[in-house]
């Protein structure tokens, strides 16, 4: 224990009393009676094994009496090293799996009872040790039979998967499949049935040499009559002229929210509203005198089914004129966090009394009163907003008074880790040898970000370097590595601290063992017996081309290679069914072998099915190209065909030779073939336009939308496929997937390089290589 003398601020008394509109007394005199010191600590909420953090404390006694200062830890091996009056360091223990602990710092005046005051600390191991994909939440029908998939990698060999259940007990079966130190679980569950909406916990235990590493996830059981939406606002909140707040709605619902749509009326209109949020931010118009506004929410979950809710907003005139200011450090805040409101008063000589008071019952346990300044702990509670207004009342000399007020506006736990969100967290970065690289992220919320570190999911790569810094909603990532032996996907976990809320974010990137690149192009179907020809490209970091482009195969195969535009060309005639993988390969500057594989499928007998046609090729030959009503009739077709692509009211055939053979309905622009020779792929783009590649690599167009087609290919270097509905076109070059909405860049892919592009239920999707998941960057 270490004893402190401190010199408190003597003067002016403060007060903060209890429930009611108002809490607090008007005029507060100084009392002979000796008082107990205030304590206030403020720090780092969130640590890594084994670093030192640092506690900013203010211990202030109205009697100057002489103060012993005590730290504790809920947790053993803290050590504590008080350097100053105004700030402790923190050494935290080494840990091997997250770690709540709660510092207690006790001080006593020798006179009154001891006052504590305790802070929390997330304390995260340096390495997270376990992937575990799991979602966070379901919401399924009671009654059913359900099935959750976690997959997981580990950086040690796994012994054991389980899975535990809290809140419920249901009946259930598991599948699991472990190698080594990647595996899968699948935890099949026959819920009950319920008469209104019910909520538990599952787990998943998965062990290994060294350790055990968990994952929760909610699971929401509705009631099996039908889909449920319910939806709540406070019933007023209250906003003071040019103030910015925020409103979260309370939602239960069992399925996935389609959209949000916020209504203000009347005017005038807030500014730097979030209409379509779920969190609703806006700064409160400017009014002239007290004025109340109405505020609906109108939320649309999957099936149709709709909820309306609605709120007063009152907004409180702007003072023209006024002695006294008040400035909050949070104009909105989280449970947890510390908000300070300062007033602008530093001569005190002509006031007699100042006071302290907040609405709405605030308890005055978690506040601490200076004459200018009142420091409030905010507490967790069950609802989600909270409003409450500040009142700042100063008591003159003269007799005269005059108060200033200010709102306070804070969500409780739950609802401010469900407004932080990185809405581009899968967007992969890319990492190469001896390259620092930094990738920003977008960081919403609702509330200010407190802390934001990050950590390795597993110990198989170490880092010279793993940073982030959080600014302004943008989350910066900074990653070093002086040497990759093998390209290898990277996963990181992100967490996120604000007040008691936290938040785990999953982002993940590819690293490559070299500068250099290779693509060999997107997957191709083709009927037996084609020549092919394959688009290869090398990609360098620093642009160097100066590569000797080779081609191998899982086959016996003839090859060429030429020098257009970087790619290597790849020419193969056989005759019957095969799925064949073709890599191109390199060595770069550091003799290191760079080679990058797609796959052609040969095949006799193939449908090609489009919006209106179904084309089918039986024994090499095109048969038909049927819809529902008519048929398509070429007048010509080639002697040996090569390949068929169909969209809208067209089809086009290529011939072996390079001859492009079109018939289309009802006048289609694409029926009306330019001249064209020696053609070695189609892409049927849209309804009405369609591209041809020839063997140099280069494009041709026609149709309606040709010459903005045309422009986009211009610009993107070698092209491999492209594919447009009415509102996009999307061209796959530099193993990319780039999307246009007309000219504006709408989509940019990342990570892994792109295998294809195709139409899903009328949206364009993309599937990377190596996945077998598709995805569709403007699904509804």
């Amino acid at each position: 224990m270490r004893k402190i003398l401190l010199a408190s601020l003597v003067g002016l008394l403060t007060a903060c009393g209890g429930g009611g509109n108002s809490s607090g007394s008007d005029d507060q005199r100084p009392s002979t009676q000796n008082r107990a010191p205030t304590v206030t600590l403020s720090g780092d909420s969130l640590a890594l094994s084994n670093e030192s953090i640092f506690i900013s404390t203010s211990f202030i006694d109205p009697d100057n009496d002489q103060l012993s200062v005590k730290w504790t830890s809920s947790l053993d091996g803290a050590q504590f090293d008080q350097e100053s009056m105004t700030r402790t360091v923190v050494k935290l223990p080494l840990v091997t799996e997250k770690q709540s602990i709660t510092i207690t710092c006790e001080v006593s005046d020798g006179v009154n009872s001891a006052v504590t005051k305790t802070h929390m600390i997330s304390l995260y191991p340096e390495v997270v040790g376990a992937n575990i994909e799991l979602k966070d939440s379901y919401t399924f029908s009671g009654g059913d039979t359900v099935s959750l998939t976690a997959s997981y990698a580990t950086d040690t060999s796994i012994q054991n998967v389980s899975w535990e259940f809290d809140g419920l007990n249901p009946t259930y079966e598991v599948t699991t499949s472990n190698a080594g130190r990647t595996g899968d679980s699948t935890l099949t569950l026959t819920l009950p049935d319920v008469s209104e909406e019910t909520e538990f916990t599952v787990v998943i235990n998965v062990v290994t040499d060294k350790s055990v590493h968990t994952r929760p996830a909610t699971v929401k059981i509705t009631p099996a009559d039908g889909p449920s939406l319910s939806l709540s606002l406070p019933e007023q909140v209250i906003v003071a002229s040019g103030k910015t707040t925020s409103i979260i709605p309370t939602i239960s619902h069992s399925d996935e929210i389609e959209s949000y749509a916020w209504q203000w009326q009347p005017n005038p209109q807030p500014t730097n509203a979030t209409d379509e949020n779920k969190t609703y931010n806006f700064t409160a118009p400017v009014v002239l005198q007290d004025t109340t506004f109405d505020l609906s929410l109108e939320v649309s979950m999957k099936g149709g089914v709709t909820e309306t809710a609605a709120t007063k907003v009152l907004v409180t005139k702007q003072a023209t004129q006024t002695p006294i200011t008040l400035t909050s450090s949070h104009e909105v805040a989280a449970s947890g966090q510390t908000v300070e409101v300062t007033s602008n008063l530093t001569d005190f000589s002509n006031i007699d009394s100042v006071t302290w008071s907040i609405n709405n019952q605030f308890d005055e346990q978690y506040l601490t009163k200076e004459n200018s300044k009142l420091t409030i702990q905010l507490p967790e509670v069950e609802s989600f907003n909270n409003f409450h207004t500040i009142s700042y009342t100063v008591k003159y000399k003269s007799g005269d008074s005059t108060t200033a007020t200010q709102s306070l506006t804070y969500h409780n736990t739950a609802a401010t880790r469900d407004s932080i969100n990185i809405p581009d967290k899968d967007h992969r970065f890319e990492l190469y040898p001896n390259r620092e690289v930094t990738r920003n992220y977008t960081l919403e919320s609702a509330v200010p970000i407190d802390q934001v570190r990050i950590v390795p999911i597993t110990n198989l790569h170490t880092y010279d370097k793993l940073e982030v810094n959080q600014t302004d909603g943008i989350t910066a990532v900074t990653v070093l590595d002086s040497q990759y032996t093998m390209s290898s996907l990277r996963a990181f976990n992100l967490i996120i601290k604000a007040g008691f809320a936290e938040k785990e974010v999953k982002i993940y990137a590819e690293s490559y063992n070299s500068l250099l690149r290779t693509y060999a192009g997107v997957n191709e179907t083709y009927v037996s017996g084609s020549t092919f020809f394959l688009y290869g490209q090398f990609i360098h970091l620093d642009g160097n081309t100066d590569y000797v482009p080779s081609w191998s195969s899982d086959i016996g195969v003839s090859k060429t290679s030429n020098d257009v535009a970087l790619t290597a060309q790849y020419q193969q005639i056989l005759p019957q069914d095969l799925d064949a993988r073709l890599s191109l390969f390199t060595i770069d500057e550091a003799d290191k072998h760079v080679t990058n594989s797609l796959k052609v499928l040969l095949a006799n007998n193939l449908e090609v099915e489009g919006e209106h046609y179904r084309c089918i090729v039986e024994d090499r030959v095109l048969t038909r190209c049927t819809s529902t009503n008519s048929q398509l009739q070429f007048e010509t077709q080639p002697e040996q065909l090569k390949q068929v692509v169909t969209r809208g009211y067209y089809a086009c055939l290529l011939g072996n030779e390079g001859d492009v053979h079109c018939a289309g309905f009802n006048d289609s622009p694409v029926s009306e073939v330019p001249a064209l020779a020696a053609v070695s792929k189609l892409n049927a783009v849209n309804y009405d336009t369609a591209c041809a590649q020839f063997a140099d690599a280069s494009w041709q167009c026609w149709g309606n939308d040709a010459e903005p087609v045309q422009q986009l290919i211009a610009q993107s270097g070698v092209v491999h496929q492209i594919l447009g509905n009415n509102t996009h076109t999307c061209l796959v070059s530099n193993g990319h997937l780039s999307c246009y909405a007309g000219s504006t860049l709408a989509f940019q892919s990342s990570g892994d390089f792109v295998e294809n592009i195709v139409m899903d239920d009328g949206k364009l999707c993309y599937r990377s290589q190596g996945s077998n998941t598709l995805k569709c960057p403007f699904e509804d």
